[in-house]
C-alpha cells in the first residue's frame, strides 16, 4: 500500500515538472504582468477635481521683497533700540526661525531690558516672540492685525528659502554666512514639528516639462546656486521617472520630495503658544517714528514686512504679488505638481493653486484671466494622468 503511494507522488510530481516545463514562457508573462500591475497601482496617483464651481476663495498677497536683502539689524532711533527683521521675499515662512535667532542675538546684554515689543503679528513676528520668550524675555506684540488678515496667512507655505530674497548681484560673504546660519537653524526647527498636528509635513512633488512648458526664473536659479552650496543641499534631488515609474502621460517628470506648512494650524499653534506662554497682544497701528518711540519697551523688535516703509522711510522694498485659487479639500490627495509655472498643493484648507508673482504690484484685487490659467493648466495636468 505505501509502495503505491510513493509511486503515485513519483508520478505526480514528474508530470508537474513537465507541466511547468511546458508553460514556463506563460508563467513568465503572468509574472510580468504581475509586476506591471504592482508599479502601475504604486504610480497612480487620485485627480485633482478641477472645475471653477470647485472654487472656494481667492487671493493676492504682497511679498515683502527687499533688493539688497532682508534687513536684520539695530538702529537707535530716539528713546528706543530698533531691531529690524524684515524684507524676506518669499523666503520669511522658510527662514522664519533662523532670522528670529539672529534678531534675538542682536538684543544688547542689558538687565533692564526683560520686556520687548514686537510690531507684526505674521509668521516673522511670531517666531521672533517665541523665540525671545523662550530666552526668557516677557514679550508683546503689537498689531493692526492678526490672523486670517495677515499677509503671512496668504502665502504659499512652502519650503522656498531663496525665493525672491535678494538680487543676486547684491550677495556678499557677510549676507551668505547670515543665510546659512538661518537656513540651518529654520530647517531643523521645521523638522523637529514634524508629526505635531500636521503643522509639517513632506510630500512628493512632480514637476511636468511639457512641450509648450516655460522654464524658471533665471534670475531665481542663479541665486539658488549662489547661496545653497552642496553641503547645504540636502534635500533629496529630483529624479527623473521612467516610462512605468511616471504617473503623467508627459515624457519629462521628475519627482522629489519637499516640505509644506498647513498655514492655518500652524498660525494658530504660533499664536496660542506664545499666549499660553505669557506673551500680551495689542492691537496698534504704527504710521510714524513717532508711533514707536511711545511704546512703554525700550527695545522693539521691528518685523511689519512691507509697513516698513511707511514707518522708518525703506524705500528699498517692494511689493511682489502673488495670487492664489483654492478649490474645495480633497483629502486623499497627498502629492503636489507644477508645469508651465502652475502649481497646485493639497492643503487642509483647500488645493491651492498658484504661481503668479508680479513686481511693483499693489492691486490685491484677483484677476479671473489669472485664475483660469490655474484651472485650465491642472485641468491639462489631469487629463494627462495615466489610469
Amino acid at each position: 500500500m505505501i509502495e503505491h503511494r510513493r509511486d503515485f507522488i513519483r508520478k505526480v510530481g514528474i508530470a508537474a515538472l513537465g507541466a511547468a516545463g511546458l508553460s514556463n514562457g506563460l508563467y513568465a508573462q503572468s509574472l510580468k504582468a504581475h509586476a506591471d500591475f504592482a508599479i502601475l497601482s504604486k504610480t497612480r496617483l487620485p485627480p485633482v477635481k478641477i472645475s471653477a464651481s470647485r472654487v472656494i476663495k481667492e487671493s493676492v498677497g504682497l511679498r515683502p521683497f527687499r533688493r539688497s536683502g532682508p534687513r536684520i539689524e539695530s538702529q537707535e532711533l530716539g528713546n528706543k533700540h530698533i531691531i529690524h527683521n524684515y524684507g524676506h521675499g518669499g523666503s520669511g515662512w522658510s527662514l522664519s526661525w533662523g532670522s528670529a535667532m539672529l534678531a534675538a542675538e542682536l538684543i544688547p546684554e542689558d538687565a533692564s531690558l526683560k520686556k520687548i515689543a514686537v510690531m507684526g503679528c505674521g509668521v516673522l513676528g511670531l517666531s521672533t516672540a517665541r523665540t525671545l520668550q523662550q530666552k526668557g524675555y516677557e514679550v508683546t506684540i503689537y498689531t493692526k492685525d492678526v490672523y486670517p488678515n495677515v499677509t503671512s496667512a496668504m502665502a504659499t507655505g512652502t519650503w522656498s528659502p531663496s525665493h525672491k530674497l535678494i538680487e543676486p548681484d547684491k550677495v556678499t560673504n557677510e549676507f551668505q554666512e547670515k543665510f546659512k546660519r538661518a537656513y540651518y537653524h529654520s530647517y531643523h526647527t521645521y523638522q523637529r514639528m514634524l508629526g505635531l498636528n500636521q503643522v509639517v509635513d513632506w510630500m512628493d512633488n512632480y514637476s511636468i516639462k511639457g512641450e509648450n512648458t516655460t522654464s524658471s526664473n533665471p534670475k531665481e536659479a542663479e541665486l539658488k546656486i549662489q547661496l545653497i552650496t552642496k553641503e547645504m543641499d540636502f534635500y533629496p534631488k529630483g529624479e527623473a521617472l521612467s516610462r512605468r515609474e511616471n504617473p503623467f502621460k508627459f515624457k519629462q517628470v521628475t519627482k522629489n520630495p519637499t516640505t509644506i506648512f498647513n498655514i492655518p494650524s500652524y498660525l494658530k499653534m504660533l499664536t496660542n503658544d506664545f499666549l499660553l506662554a505669557g506673551g500680551k497682544l495689542e492691537i496698534k497701528e504704527f504710521g510714524r517714528p513717532e508711533d514707536v518711540d511711545a511704546l512703554p519697551e525700550k527695545c522693539v523688535v521691528n518685523c511689519t514686512g512691507l509697513g516698513a516703509m511707511k514707518v522708518f522711510g525703506d524705500n528699498d522694498l517692494v511689493p511682489v504679488s502673488g495670487q492664489l485659487c483654492f478649490l474645495i479639500p480633497q483629502p486623499e490627495l497627498t502629492y503636489r505638481a507644477n508645469m508651465s509655472g502652475v502649481y497646485f498643493i493639497p492643503r487642509r484648507d483647500g488645493i491651492m493653486l498658484g504661481g503668479n508673482h508680479i513686481e511693483g504690484n499693489w492691486d490685491t484685487t484677483p484677476d479671473p484671466l489669472v485664475k483660469e490659467k490655474f484651472l485650465t493648466t491642472v485641468e491639462t495636468m489631469m487629463e494627462n494622468l495615466k489610469g
